[in-house]
């Protein structure tokens, strides 16, 4: 399971949990029904996608906990893990409920979610004892990770997503996977290679993969790749690329083995937050639902949903206000949060600004419009209507983009996301970050089936109002991955510098932007 965005803190969780599960009793002996789940959930859904046949259903909050825990939770699991795992996938499902609104559903059945299964006695029991209880941090829903196996470190979660700023999710030991068996894996340096290359890795050959960094939990940060461009990639990002159900986790050591690689680790999953199969080791030897929430989410509330109401990052689980909309994150909040929308019959803009933006609607026009007349006029090209959207937060531009926090603009289509005003003006601007934008969307029609460098390029080229004149040396424009994914955001802008310069270079040399990288 993954999510997107942040909270802080330090506050402590036991005792409220003592509160939480004290109602066990009355359900250890006795099923609980579906009817019953649903009188829980106080009129609370979930809009649940199945991306198999790809219907959506309104399923009652405490039914989707029920049907997660038995897709999440370990088989036969001691109460107290159940209970704690119970709590951590509603507090999910309340933070990120919306995840997936711009599409008309909450949440899918795929681990990009959480992965429900049908509901049986002891997840039913688990559910109704701790119904209606969240993971809070500052009166508000957390957001907040698990995962199957830490291996006997739980990760950090600003190692995994860099700058997320969660305290309560920092790298702590977990004393209960003495006896676990190291997995390990054999991967030809050729089908390595074939991975990577998907990816927009370039070279003739990879030679060698050696780990080039780690976090303090022990996990691969960086991993050097001989004979390949770029020559480094992230731990995740690899993990990801050579197929994560059988490359368990970034906890491993490599070597390399003839033609081929072997790996060796220990863990299943991210790492971060509750250790699934750890919660059930420290319930069997007799600790609490409350004793496993604070070991592996230290500083978090337990409180009842109620006293959130509304306040959770989406609120889709809470009863939705008459007045609620959609705002540029496509999530659904009170109406007093969301972003005005401006447009006119004159304009060939969609502007939505959140209400607490430090630039206001009239602003972003003003400077949408003066680069649009500006790049039409250089590029003979236009394309309308275009949307811009400028997000309230980081983590809101993130969760809609999938982009690292050092980008500040993503544009598709006939769509601008930008980050947070106050954010742009510590980085490039608004204008200049508007402009390369609005230029990246112009020539990508015409420059689409042409290398990556040749679209950023003429994008960064264009953005200035005084285009850089073609270096008398050459470079190495950039491959498709040193721009598409970036290990840091010092390798982006070195990246996409030269992309500019081979882009003004090849303009010299072919007249029109249009041909270039032909």
């Amino acid at each position: 399971m993954r999510t997107f965005g942040w909270f802080g803190g330090n506050r402590t969780v036991v005792g409220v949990v003592l509160v939480v599960i004290s109602g066990l009793a009355a359900f250890a002996q006795n099923d609980v029904s579906d009817a019953e789940l649903a009188s829980s959930s106080a009129g609370r859904t979930i809009a649940l996608r199945t991306l198999g046949n790809g219907e959506t259903s309104a399923i009652p909050l405490e039914h989707y906990v029920a049907r997660v825990l038995a897709g999440e939770g370990e088989p036969n699991a001691p109460e107290g893990a159940t209970q704690a795992l119970a709590i951590a996938i509603r507090t999910y499902a309340t933070f990120n409920a919306g995840r997936h609104r711009a599409d008309g559903y909450d949440l899918c059945d795929s681990t990009h979610c959480q992965v429900p299964r049908a509901a049986n006695a002891a997840t039913r029991r688990a559910t109704m004892a701790t119904a209606g209880r969240i993971l809070a941090y500052n009166g508000a829903p957390a957001e907040i990770f698990y995962s199957a196996s830490c291996g006997g470190r739980t990760e950090s979660a600003e190692q995994v997503w860099p700058k997320a700023n969660l305290p309560y999710l920092r790298s702590v030991d977990d004393d209960v996977h003495a006896e676990d068996q190291p997995w390990t894996l054999e991967v030809s340096l050729r089908a390595a290679q074939q991975a990577l290359a998907r990816d927009g890795f370039t070279g003739t050959q990879l030679r060698n993969v050696e780990v080039d960094a780690r976090s303090p939990s022990g996990r691969v940060t960086r991993l050097k790749l001989t004979g390949l461009r770029p020559e480094t990639v992230s731990g995740e990002q690899f993990r990801t690329l050579m197929g994560a159900r059988q490359f368990r986790s970034t906890a491993f050591d490599v070597d390399r083995v003839g033609e081929g690689l072997r790996f060796s680790g220990m863990g299943y999953g991210h790492g971060v937050g509750m250790c699934v199969i750890g919660a059930g080791r420290r319930a069997r030897r007799g600790e609490s639902a409350s004793a496993i929430l604070a070991k592996y989410y230290p500083g978090l509330d337990v409180v009842s949903l109620d006293s959130v109401d509304g306040r959770s990052r989406n609120s889709a689980t809470t009863p939705a206000p008459q007045n609620a909309t959609t705002n540029p994150n496509g999530n659904t909040n009170p109406a007093t949060r969301n972003p005005a929308t401006r447009n006119t019959a004159a304009s060939p803009f969609v502007l939505r600004v959140p209400p607490s933006s430090t630039a206001s609607a009239a602003e972003l026009e003003k400077a949408a419009t003066a680069a649009y007349a500006a790049l039409t006029k250089t590029l003979g090209v236009s394309v309308a209507p275009v949307t811009i959207s400028l997000h309230e937060t980081l983590d809101g531009f993130r969760a809609a983009t999938g982009r690292p926090w050092w980008a500040s603009a993503v544009a598709a289509g006939q769509a601008i996301d930008l980050v947070p005003a106050a954010l742009l003006v510590q980085r490039d601007g608004l204008e200049t970050t508007l402009r390369a934008a609005l230029a990246e969307l112009l020539v990508t029609p015409a420059l689409a089936d042409r290398p990556a460098w040749v679209r950023i390029g003429a994008a960064r080229y264009y953005s200035r109002a005084v285009p850089i004149a073609p270096p008398r040396a050459r470079v190495q424009c950039p491959a498709d991955a040193e721009l598409l994914a970036a290990v840091s955001a010092v390798n982006q802008r070195e990246a996409e510098g030269r992309a500019e310069v081979c882009f003004a270079r090849a303009l010299a040399d072919r007249k029109d932007w249009r041909a270039v990288g032909r």
